[in-house]
C-alpha cells in the first residue's frame, strides 16, 4: 500500500514538473516571477507535496531559485550565462538537426510544415503565447526525428533555463513577422537532404533569437 502511495506521489510530481517546465519554456513564467507552492497546488488541483517536490527538482536543474520564505523565483539570467547556454545549444541542437536530417520522412516534413504555418500565423497575429508554444512544438518535433532521447532531454533542460527570456522575442515588427522565417528555408533543406544547410539554419535561428534578446532583454 505504501509503495502504491509513493508511486502515485512520484507520478504526480512528474506531471507537475512537466507542466512547470512547459510554462518556463514558452515564457509564461517570466524572469522575476514568484511561485508559491500553495497557490500552484490550488491551480492544479493537487496537494502541496508533489508541487514542492517538482519545484525543488527545477531548483536542482538551475531553472528556479529557492527563497527562505517558502517561495520560488524564476531567476533573471545574466548575459554571460545566456551566452554560454547559447553556445552549448548551438552544438547540441546542431547535432540533433544533423541526425534528424538523415532520418526525415515526407510525412515528418508534412507535419513540420503544418507546425510552421501555425507558428507563422501566431507571429502575424501578435499572439505571443501561441507563437512561443508553436515554436517549441516545431523545434522539438524536429529534434525528435534524431531518435536520440538523451540529446533531446539535454536540449530541453537548457530551454527550461532560458525559456522565460523568450517572452522578450515578441512582439516583432510586421516586416519581420511576415517575412520568410528560417524554418521555411529549413524545410526546403530537409526535403533536399542538405544536412549542412540544415545545421547552418538552426544555428542562424539561435543566433537571431540571441541578438533580439541581447537588445531587448539584456
Amino acid at each position: 500500500m505504501f509503495e502504491m502511495e509513493k508511486a502515485h506521489r512520484v507520478s504526480l510530481t512528474s506531471q507537475v514538473e512537466a507542466k512547470l517546465k512547459g510554462a518556463l519554456i514558452v515564457g509564461v513564467l517570466k524572469p522575476g516571477a514568484r511561485l508559491v507552492t500553495k497557490e500552484i497546488a490550488e491551480q492544479l488541483g493537487t496537494s502541496v507535496t508533489p508541487v514542492r517536490e517538482a519545484l525543488l527538482r527545477l531548483v536542482s536543474a538551475g531553472a528556479l531559485d529557492a527563497t527562505p520564505a517558502q517561495a520560488f523565483l524564476v531567476p533573471k539570467i545574466p548575459l554571460a550565462r545566456y551566452q554560454e547556454i547559447t553556445l552549448i545549444r548551438k552544438n547540441l541542437e546542431g547535432l540533433a538537426v544533423l541526425e534528424a536530417s538523415q532520418r526525415v520522412t515526407p510525412a515528418a516534413i508534412e507535419q513540420l510544415t503544418v507546425l510552421n504555418a501555425r507558428f507563422m500565423a501566431a507571429k502575424v497575429a501578435e499572439n505571443v503565447e501561441e507563437a512561443l508554444q508553436a515554436n517549441r512544438e516545431f523545434r522539438f518535433a524536429l529534434y525528435a526525428l534524431a531518435n536520440m532521447p538523451t540529446l533531446t532531454t539535454l536540449i530541453e533542460q537548457l530551454w527550461v533555463q532560458i525559456g522565460p527570456c523568450f517572452n522578450y522575442l515578441y512582439p516583432q515588427s510586421a516586416h519581420v513577422a511576415q517575412g520568410q522565417h528560417n524554418y521555411d528555408q529549413l524545410l526546403v533543406a530537409l526535403a533536399a537532404g542538405d544536412s549542412k544547410r540544415c545545421v547552418k539554419l538552426i544555428h542562424k535561428s539561435i543566433d537571431d533569437g540571441a541578438a533580439i534578446l541581447e537588445k531587448h532583454y539584456f
